[in-house]
């Protein structure tokens, strides 16, 4: 199995990153992020080369979000999409997910190390976990979570349940 590694980044670095985002889109004080929104207003405004495309299912098969960093580009399955826009929590985390990618990991700061099979990479250097990371702190904001439930968290914020409790022991 060929594992890529990334730059070590820690929770706190990527925490720092959502809060940055989060400023952009002037969402830091809220709970609510809406990361369909950024992607197809906000970034564009801010970078003119960026391109949001939403593909059919037909085209992307079993792959719900693809980001091509080296053409700054982000797709997303259209039934992901549609779901997002009705607040689907994992879409919409689909979504931030993609935007970590489409951030932080261009070629110069990916590597393909030969692995022992069977051999985790630390969370830290996995940009699959990076990714994962960064999409929970920018949904979920950990400074204003605090004291709720996470039946709270899900609805306020527009996630799972499940991503929720995640983000609560984080």
């Amino acid at each position: 199995m060929n594992q890529c590694i990334a730059e070590p980044l820690s929770r706190r670095d990527i925490r720092m990153m959502a809060r940055k985002i989060r400023l952009l889109e002037g969402g830091l004080g809220k709970l609510y992020f809406d990361i369909v929104h950024f992607l197809e207003i906000t970034l564009p405004k801010i970078d003119d080369s960026f391109t949001f495309t939403v593909k059919t299912m037909w085209e992307m098969k079993d792959c719900h979000g693809l980001t091509y960093p080296e053409r700054n580009e982000i797709q997303i399955r259209e039934d992901v999409y549609e779901r997002a826009l009705v607040d689907s929590g994992r879409d919409r985390l689909t979504m931030a997910h993609e935007l970590f990618h489409l951030l932080q990991h261009q070629k110069e700061n990916i590597s393909f190390p030969r692995i022992r099979e069977n051999k985790r990479i630390p969370a830290y250097i996995d940009p699959e976990w990076q990714a994962d990371a960064f999409g929970g702190e920018l949904l979920i904001p950990h400074h204003l979570i605090k004291g709720m439930t996470a039946e709270e968290i899900a609805f306020q914020c527009g996630v799972s349940l499940s991503a929720a409790k995640c983000q609560m022991v984080k």
